[in-house]
Order: structure tokens, then sequence, then C-alpha cells
């Protein structure tokens, strides 16, 4: 899945550049949009689960700027019985920008649970 998010002044620094800590709001963003293909987050919270993040980071190859419209593409490149890794792609055009790995690990009852099938089945 592929999500269009622009960059926005106010995740900019003073020289209209996308501030680092800001990437990991538009891999978030891609995720939101990549869960809502298999039903969303409030259908995984009904199902009583939820994610939380275990491990995240990210690759900077170009920086994103003020008015720029990133095309963020979310892969799972692992889904294990408790967790799921997930690669964000990020670019301008066809300028690669980040890229971006976060594993999330599903919760239930404050412990570790096996993924819901939301999850682990193509959307």
């Amino acid at each position: 899945m592929i999500s269009h998010l622009p960059v926005r002044p106010r995740h900019c620094d003073t020289q209209a550049m996308m501030h680092a800590t800001r990437y990991y709001e538009y891999f978030e963003d891609a995720f939101l949009d990549w869960l809502g293909a298999r039903g969303g987050y409030d259908r995984l919270r009904q199902e009583g689960a939820d994610l939380v993040v275990k491990a995240s980071g990210c690759e900077h190859h170009a920086p994103a700027r003020l008015g720029d419209v990133l095309a963020v593409e979310s892969v799972p490149i692992r889904v294990g019985t408790t967790s799921i890794t997930m690669t964000f792609t990020m670019r301008r055009a066809d300028e690669l920008v980040a890229v971006g790995t976060i594993t999330y690990v599903c919760i239930r009852d404050g412990r570790a649970a096996p993924l819901p099938a939301m999850l682990t089945t193509p959307a």
C-alpha cells in the first residue's frame, strides 16, 4: 500500500526541511493506512488486541522539504507469531528519501499475544 503524505510547516525546521524525528510520524500514518485496508485500528481493538513498538529505525537518503508530497510504501517484511515488522519506503517522485523499519508486538491484557488474522492474511 502507498500513502501520499504532505510535508507540513509544523514538521520542518527553519531550513524548511523535515526534522529527523518527524519521519516516524509519517511511518505511523502510513501504517495506519495499511492497517485500515485490513479493517482498521478499531477492528484490532474490538478483537481485544493492540500493538506496541518494540524496535524502530530510519535510514535517511535525501531531505524531505516543506511542500513535498511523500509516497510512503508500507510492506510487512516479517510476520511472526506475536510480532510484525514493517518497512516504510519514502519517496519524492522517483527519489528515495528514507527507509524506516518498525517492529510491532501484539498485546492483549498487558502481555504479548498472537497476531490477529487481520494482520497475517493479505488484504
